[in-house]
């Protein structure tokens, strides 16, 4: 079950990389923050199970931060890969 899940992170960090160099349009970066933080609410899901639960207030927060924080991540990866096109191109 664990490799599936590291083949499946690796594959999404593949695939952030492989939009920036292939010069998807920045608003597919938002989109794909989605799936990186589904990914991470399952991977840590020991933790969020509680605030999903409960539905507290804060789980709405923390859905947000989360999300903001994921897409700076998918940015970063989209950049490396826009980077690394441009040096191909060169």
């Amino acid at each position: 079950m664990n490799s599936i899940k590291g083949l499946l992170g690796v594959g999404l960090l593949a695939s952030a990389i492989y939009m920036g160099f292939a010069n998807f349009p920045l608003w597919s970066v938002p989109a794909l923050s989605l799936f990186f933080t589904a990914a991470y609410i399952q991977g840590k899901w020991y933790l969020w199970n509680r605030l999903f639960q409960q539905q507290n207030p804060k789980l709405y927060k923390s859905l947000l931060i989360t999300y903001l924080i994921q897409t700076v991540v998918v940015f970063i990866f989209y950049l490396i890969g826009s980077g690394v096109a441009r040096l191909f191109a060169q």
